[in-house]
């Protein structure tokens, strides 16, 4: 019994077939065969019912139970050739959501730059959805991520690290630019320019969006901060975005009135299995050492 057993017996129970598993492979069909009785030794039961009548392979209990672990089984191999991988070319592949990536990670940079290890980092940018995603897949070593709660899951350590607020934020010639703040409920009938579904700000606009009991009217959804201020800046529609990623001086920020309301609290996170090799020690002291001075700041 090997890895390549338990490939092939996965492939087996997508496919039911030994010639199209085979032909997958690239391997003959007793080589599909010959894994699968291995297992089926392994584990002293039938993994298939062939009914030749009808040419109809069935997968028996016992084999639906044993694919319910190969899949776990191989997600860990595959998370373990990442992080080993990464110890062997030195690297560390660090997530970062655009927000965060603009607001904290200058700071953070320039401290690896003292101590040399800038050029260790390998940065992968999506929204912290996707960052997640990549993070339990072996992907990511760690990664900085975005929650509209304080971060809570049993396969990931965290480490909040500052919280900020929700505002809306328009242009200086919207007519709502003169006001102080602004209930959600207010803004039915306008123009919303948004980040994607994978951002925490999607999930936010969706949880006041319950609320209030309406969809907003987006027109626009862009990954980068810069392009969603921009276009509100030339008074294009109006946005939802944390306090933290609004840097424009050309747009207003109105503060959300509704109570309660979803905050955006930013972490470190890596897998709780992972054993921090001392370059990625390293990394995380220098983050959460920076991490600090903004928590202190929030």
């Amino acid at each position: 019994m090997n890895i390549k057993d338990f490939e092939y017996f996965q492939a087996m129970i997508e496919e039911r077939n030994f010639s199209r598993v085979a032909a997958k492979f690239k391997v003959s069909q007793p080589t599909i065969s010959t894994a699968i009785k291995r297992l089926e030794t392994e584990f002293q039961t039938q993994l298939f019912v062939r009914d030749a009548s009808q040419h109809k392979l069935t997968t028996t209990l016992s084999g639906q139970q044993l694919a319910e672990h190969t899949t776990i089984v191989l997600d860990q191999v595959n998370i373990a050739q990442s992080e080993i991988r990464n110890i062997n070319t030195g690297k560390v592949v660090l997530g970062l959501p655009p927000v965060i990536s603009q607001s904290y990670f200058p700071q953070i940079a320039a401290e690896l730059v003292k101590h040399d290890l800038l050029s260790q980092i390998v940065p992968i940018e999506h929204g912290s959805a996707e960052l997640l995603k990549l993070l339990l897949n072996g992907t990511l070593d760690m990664a900085l991520v975005g929650s509209i709660q304080p971060f809570d899951s049993a396969r990931l350590f965290s480490q909040t690290f500052a919280q900020t607020k929700f505002h809306i934020v328009v242009s200086k010639k919207s007519p709502l630019a003169a006001k102080k703040g602004i209930l959600f409920r207010d803004l039915k009938n306008e123009n919303f320019i948004t980040f994607g579904s994978s951002f925490v700000h999607s999930e936010a606009l969706n949880q006041l969006s319950h609320a209030n009991h309406f969809r907003p009217k987006i027109i626009y959804e862009s990954n980068d901060p810069q392009v969603i201020q921009g276009m509100i800046a030339k008074n294009v529609g109006l946005s939802f975005l944390a306090e933290s990623a609004i840097t424009n001086p050309d747009v207003v920020q109105l503060k959300l009135l509704d109570d309660p309301q979803p905050e955006f609290y930013m972490s470190l996170a890596y897998r709780t299995n992972h054993i921090l090799s001392p370059l990625q020690k390293k990394v995380v002291d220098i983050c959460l050492k920076m991490e600090n001075k903004a928590a202190g700041k929030n």
